[in-house]
């Protein structure tokens, strides 16, 4: 589960209002009107530049941010090494009794195919695919936090700018200028909070959460083809050490139980 981002947006919170309630005139930040304009400006401009259906994607993708397993990589090294042994030893076909032992489904799905005797460059565009298309899904939700970061500082300028306006067109009582400045400029200040508060960090963490889910879904389709192109079980796991960043990592994870690599 992610840890740090949550940690992350309650410090932030706590340091920016803290410093607020801390001076004067704290109620002059907390303005629904404005807060209003930043968030509804930017769920449409979020509406004009996706589909539904990507925006489900988006939408959905918040879930899935805070609750982002990281691969475990070297395990799934292990779990490779091993079925390499398996099948040098006893054949591709003694792999079927290993399946049931495996829950990750990228890695049935590979697996089965090399069990079922499939072309070796079959299973590899087909994993292939499979990758890009939850790279692509990811990448949606990136580019949605992404336009939203762009698009919540720009409605707070906007905002900025009608407040400016309303009060430039009343200067009859020169002692609300001041006040009335400060109610304008509080849709900046919301959008620049979204923005880099909220919207560019989880887009940032985003794009790196999937390099590492994409990461070990390769790590998989070389474990699988060097399976099944009969490839000697310590060169394997050297190669998929080297993809997973770990060259000179020990044996010690060799024994790690296939259920952990899931």
């Amino acid at each position: 589960m992610e840890k740090s981002s949550p940690i992350g947006l309650v410090a932030g919170l706590v340091l920016i209002y803290g410093t607020i309630f801390m001076g004067d005139g704290w109620a002059t930040f907390f303005d629904v009107g404005s807060l209003v304009l930043v968030v509804g400006g930017t769920a449409a401009a979020l509406l004009v530049t996706f589909s539904l259906d990507d925006l489900k994607v988006g939408l959905g993708g918040v879930k899935e941010f805070f609750t982002f397993q990281a691969p475990d990589l070297k395990a799934s090294v292990a779990l490779f090494t091993d079925l390499s042994r398996v099948a040098r030893r006893e054949g591709l076909l003694a792999l079927d009794r290993r399946l049931g032992e495996i829950d990750d489904a990228f890695i049935r799905f590979g697996m089965e195919m090399a069990v079922d005797g499939v072309e070796e460059h079959a299973i590899g565009d087909l994993m292939g695919k499979r990758i890009a298309e939850e790279a692509g899904q990811r990448g949606i939700v990136a580019r949605f936090f992404t336009t939203a970061g762009t698009a919540a500082p720009a409605f707070g300028m906007v905002g900025t700018l009608i407040g400016l306006i309303q009060m430039l067109q009343n200067l009859t009582d020169p002692s609300q200028i001041g006040s009335g400045m400060a109610v304008a400029l509080i849709t900046t200040f919301y959008g620049a909070l979204l923005a880099n508060l909220v919207f560019l960090p989880i887009a940032t963490k985003v794009k790196a959460q999937t390099a590492l889910y994409v990461k070990g879904l390769e790590i998989v389709r070389a474990g699988t083809l060097g399976i099944v192109q009969g490839e000697s079980p310590t060169m394997l796991e050297k190669r998929l050490r080297l993809l997973a960043g770990d060259a000179d990592g020990d044996d010690e994870d060799a024994d790690v139980p296939l259920q952990k690599a899931a």
